[in-house]
């Protein structure tokens, strides 16, 4: 008789895969949302009765990028406390769940100031933006889980920037990632984040909002 023990990590519930998911889809919500309200501001006339007030083009987007900033973290923030005091989710990490909900939040600022740009009207960017999102959920983990899917498919899924939110999250609630490996899930968000930003500031400074 040998004794066998399975040292490796799992979910304990069908939460701790789809909770993940749902704070993806949630920071969807808010991308879509915030871009949508860029688009109807600037159609409306409200962002150029912005820009006559005495205020600089950086505090016009930096207000608006702050409050996605912390739609999202308020979110995520619900959802993780639905999902640990009601559904019984693990967070092995306050601090390592901190780091991935942050960085998952800074990455979907800048694809939210990126979105904004796809169109001219509020249907052009609605269609293109929730388009887009589709397509980074479905290859990036967030309608298959990543535990589910494929090894082929799983390569795939690091070209969507759901795919790393996802991980860093997982990371945190039951994978126990270490600080080392949740670096590269939360550097890649962060990195996507701070470059689509300044894309997207870059080209809406261009247009003279």
């Amino acid at each position: 008789m040998h004794d066998v023990v399975d040292n490796r990590d799992w979910p304990h519930s069908a939460f701790e895969i789809t909770f993940p998911q749902a704070l993806i889809w949630g920071l969807l919500g808010c991308v879509t949302a915030f871009a949508l309200s860029i688009v109807t501001e600037r159609t409306h006339g409200t962002l150029v009765r912005l820009r006559l007030a005495p205020l600089s083009h950086t505090q016009i987007i930096g207000g608006k990028a702050l409050a996605c900033f912390l739609a999202a973290l308020g979110v995520s923030v619900i959802l993780m406390a639905i999902g640990y005091t009601i559904f019984g989710v693990r967070i092995s990490s306050p601090l390592k769940l901190s780091m991935a909900i942050v960085a998952s939040s800074v990455c979907f600022v800048g694809i939210m100031m990126l979105i904004s740009l796809l169109g001219k009207t509020e249907r052009a960017v609605s269609g293109a933006g929730w388009g887009i999102m589709l397509v980074f959920s479905m290859t990036g983990g967030g309608m298959i889980p990543l535990i589910a899917m494929p090894t082929w498919m799983v390569k795939l899924a690091a070209l969507s920037p759901v795919r790393w939110g996802i991980t860093a999250l997982e990371g945190a609630i039951w994978r126990g990632l270490s600080y080392q490996e949740m670096l590269l899930p939360v550097g890649i968000l962060v990195s996507i984040g701070v470059i689509s930003f300044f894309i997207g500031v870059t080209v809406l400074s261009r247009r003279q909002l």
